[in-house]
């Protein structure tokens, strides 16, 4: 049997060799809650009944902060504020730890977080920036200007599945030459960029003899197409003499090229 002092308000403990085992020496004052090693602070030629007079014996009864022991709870006020709780020997390293974190790396933390979900934000608007100026016109110049550093553009949509051929026609031209109508529609509810056609006039045997590319330009339509509408186009061309009588039917497709 020890007595042991706090070193900050110089209350008196009896510790046991068992009960220093449990935290390794460390101990934490019942009074003033400091934590300390009792065995520097040991009286030196002390003993229990030189240390403390008979009137005090109860009042310097360690009591232990664990669960399964009987002594866990203090049996008064007075006790409680006598007493010392073992600490696990981490207890100093790990405040001292926390202690080290110091604000500026929270800051510092917090702002590259911010940074970071700005950066994700920034890169979805240019991945969707013709979906979201085909949505809303007026952030076309906001998606331009973010597009500025990077040397992109802002142009409709391409949504091949969104435009279908609704009606076409090929004929022969009183006149001369050949007759193309095409009637494409846009089913989406924002606007998407005018596909390219290709037209393909094949013979009896439904083998191509002449495929061409048209872009919206050479069809003379617009490059976008308004949301859940329509756009017409007719082609007139000419073939020579000996193409135009192997030509029995056609097929046309659209595309993004």
């Amino acid at each position: 049997m020890h007595i042991t002092h706090c070193p900050d308000c110089t209350t008196a403990f009896k510790v046991t060799p068992d009960q220093l085992k449990l935290a390794n020496g460390w101990v934490r004052c019942g009074r003033c809650n400091a934590v300390f090693e009792a065995h520097l602070h040991f009286s030196p030629a002390a003993t229990p009944a030189a240390s403390v007079g008979p009137q005090r014996e109860p009042k310097f009864e360690p009591v232990f902060a664990h669960a399964a022991s009987p002594e866990a709870t203090p049996a008064s006020s007075e006790a409680s504020a006598n007493s010392f709780t073992p600490t696990d020997s981490t207890t100093p390293a790990a405040e001292t730890t926390a202690a080290a974190v110091s604000p500026r790396f929270h800051v510092l933390w917090g702002t590259l977080s911010a940074l970071l979900a700005l950066a994700l934000v920034w890169q979805w608007l240019l991945w969707q920036r013709h979906w979201l100026a085909a949505q809303e016109p007026a952030l076309k110049p906001v998606m331009e200007a973010l597009c500025a550093p990077w040397g992109c553009e802002v142009n409709w949509p391409r949504e091949p599945d969104s435009v279908l051929i609704e009606s076409s026609s090929f004929n022969e031209d009183p006149e001369g030459g050949f007759i193309l109508q095409l009637r494409m529609k846009n089913t989406q509810h924002h606007a998407v960029a005018t596909p390219a056609l290709e037209l393909n006039l094949t013979d009896m045997q439904d083998q191509v003899v002449v495929r061409r590319v048209f872009t919206p330009q050479e069809l003379a339509v617009r490059d976008h197409i308004q949301a859940l509408r329509d756009v017409r186009a007719t082609l007139n061309f000419e073939l020579d003499e000996a193409t135009a009588e192997r030509v029995a039917g056609f097929r046309a497709f659209i595309f993004y090229p």
